[in-house]
């Protein structure tokens, strides 16, 4: 709506007046009430909705108060002229009210159509913006349930071959487990027939020359003795060795710490290799099948280091403590491809000690990189009361 300079209401007032007074000089047939159709309509221009309605009613008390005028200009016109004329004036006056009240009420709907039609578009925008939300929650938690999915067939694939790979190295192990046996056996048979038997043998012999021989030289008889004595002895202890390789007794009679001390000063002078031994004295007596995993891992490595590590020095160290046993092996050799001792043809003695290690319920970490040595560690954790001190 174009905004008026001058004030709308005196001018609409004015105007009324002059119309009204214009009409005093007019016939009463000839009465210019039409021109306050004009009225009507500037009216609408005003702020207040009942302006034109007020107008209207005033316009309309004027024109007819114009019939009951006295004419300056007496000029007889026929009745139905007047009344036409009325007529006319009354429907230039309403006419433009109605029309625009009609309008009014139009634009009022269309105002509250759209004012509605806003407030269903923000509604269905709200319901949209959640149905979005809780899309895109449902798409994240998919997609979280799919990541999640993944990584268990991952693990579980990984798990699959895992336990494949543990069983091709048990079936290796068992394999060669019964290829070592007949070898032990063999090798049991050979060492007791071609060597004890044989020595075994040698001394019945020595003997029966001594019965058979005259005992007229005591010194010499007393000198063959103690020379078969001294042969029985040897026998002996390459029996007891033997023994001492399948379990060792002192095991059993004095325990492990002082069994592996025994272990590390045989091991010295056998192979001029110079071993050291550290340890912490158990607290109370370890299980049974801790204490022979134990043995045999330390009696197996040095076994490996004897033959194949070419080194000068072995670090031995047992660390126990209240709830778990710490055995570590160093050695300064040539060290080796570990990658290579895993594959299922990889060395048996290795593939022995973690099948030890697994039974006892235990871990085994093995490092080695050519050329700077090899590192064994394995902790195995203890019994409720089966710890160690320092």
């Amino acid at each position: 709506m174009t905004r008026i300079s001058i004030p709308l209401l005196p001018v609409i007032i004015v105007l009324g007046i002059g119309l009204f007074c214009f009409d005093l000089y007019l016939p009463r047939g000839l009465g210019n009430g039409v021109l306050y159709g004009g009225l009507v309509i500037l009216s609408f221009l005003l702020p207040n909705r009942k302006a034109p309605v007020i107008t209207a009613a005033i316009c309309t008390v004027l024109d007819l108060g114009g019939i009951m005028r006295v004419s300056a200009i007496p000029i007889l016109l026929p009745l139905w002229m007047l009344v036409i004329n009325r007529v006319l004036s009354l429907t230039a006056i309403w006419l433009p009210l109605l029309f625009f009240l009609h309008r009014r009420r139009a634009e009022e709907a269309l105002q509250k159509a759209h004012d509605e039609l806003e407030e269903r578009v923000e509604a269905r925008t709200h319901q949209l913006a959640a149905l979005n939300q809780s899309l895109i929650k449902e798409i994240v938690e998919r997609n979280e349930t799919e990541q999640s999915l993944r990584l268990s067939e991952s693990m579980l694939q990984a798990r699959e071959r895992q336990l494949q790979q543990n069983q091709e190295d048990l079936r290796a192990l068992a394999g060669q487990l019964l290829t070592a046996q007949e070898e032990d056996r063999r090798r049991i048979s050979r060492d007791l027939h071609d060597d004890i038997n044989q020595r075994l043998a040698m001394l019945a012999m020595d003997i029966r020359q001594m019965e058979k021989g005259p005992c007229t030289d005591p010194a010499h008889l007393l000198k063959e003795m103690h020379r078969v004595s001294e042969r029985l002895t040897a026998v002996s202890d390459d029996i007891r060795r033997m023994a001492y390789r399948f379990h060792p007794s002192i095991l059993d009679d004095l325990g492990l710490v002082k069994a592996l001390r025994r272990l590390v000063d045989d091991f010295s002078p056998q192979t001029g290799i110079k071993c050291s031994y550290v340890y912490n004295e158990p607290a109370s007596p370890l299980p049974a099948e801790v204490t022979i995993c134990i043995f045999r891992v330390v009696q197996e490595s040095l076994s490996n280091i004897a033959r194949h590590a070419q080194a000068s020095c072995v670090e031995v160290e047992l660390i126990c403590e209240d709830e778990t046993v710490d055995l570590s092996i160093f050695d300064n050799g040539v060290g080796f491809d570990v990658k290579q001792s895993t594959m299922p043809n990889g060395h048996l003695g290795l593939l022995s000690m973690k099948e030890r290690v697994r039974l006892a319920k235990g871990t085994l970490e093995l490092t080695s990189t050519p050329g700077r040595g090899t590192r064994i560690r394995m902790i195995i954790p203890l019994p409720p009361g089966g710890g160690c001190h320092a």
